[in-house]
């Protein structure tokens, strides 16, 4: 049992470290977009029209480029919040029992996390349809509704997440009643 015990405690301390990567490389992703949208707004307004395949002629302005840059911040700051609760999660697996409701609370809050983030992925593209429109001529504005597979596996994530933090809650509990029975 102790070594059953001890694995998982590898295991926790191994997906925490994983968890610092992923922070890693999205602060600096995060970061460089910024740095990027906030030194040259003409290149990346160009950049967002050419993705979105809008005409050549259509422009946008500085202060949309940077709302734009601020709801990208939002979102990844949701995304960041959220990996940061999962990896603390991760580190009270590590250090003390497998089961035991802070984990398990750690879990179900790093879940619900991921959901509120799931559902900015979903409000995201109506948002930036909105804000890229204020700067096109009439004729030329338009509002973006999509639901990708991205958007239903951050959904699936998170309910996974929210399910296994109530699993490790109940097993706390009966961990807790069978150290009180012995």
């Amino acid at each position: 049992m102790t070594e059953a015990r001890e694995r998982a405690r590898v295991l926790g301390r191994r997906m925490e470290m994983m968890i610092y990567a992923l922070i890693g490389a999205l602060v600096l992703f995060v970061a460089c977009g910024l740095w990027v949208a906030w030194s040259d707004p003409g290149w990346t307004g160009q950049f967002i029209l050419d993705r979105l395949g809008l005409p050549k002629s259509a422009r946008l302005s500085e202060p949309t480029v940077r709302l734009l840059a601020v709801a990208f911040a939002l979102q990844a700051a949701l995304m960041l919040w959220g990996l940061h609760v999962l990896r603390r999660a991760f580190h009270e697996i590590a250090l003390n029992d497998i089961v035991g409701a802070r984990s398990a609370r750690l879990m179900r809050l790093s879940g619900t996390v991921f959901l509120l983030n799931a559902a900015a992925m979903v409000l995201a593209p109506p948002l930036v349809s909105l804000l890229i429109s204020i700067d096109l001529p009439a004729g030329q504005r338009f509002l973006a509704i999509s639901f990708s597979t991205a958007e239903l596996l951050a959904l699936v994530v998170s309910g996974t997440l929210i399910v296994f933090g109530h699993l490790l809650a109940v097993a706390a509990e009966v961990d807790d009643d069978n150290r009180h029975i012995i």
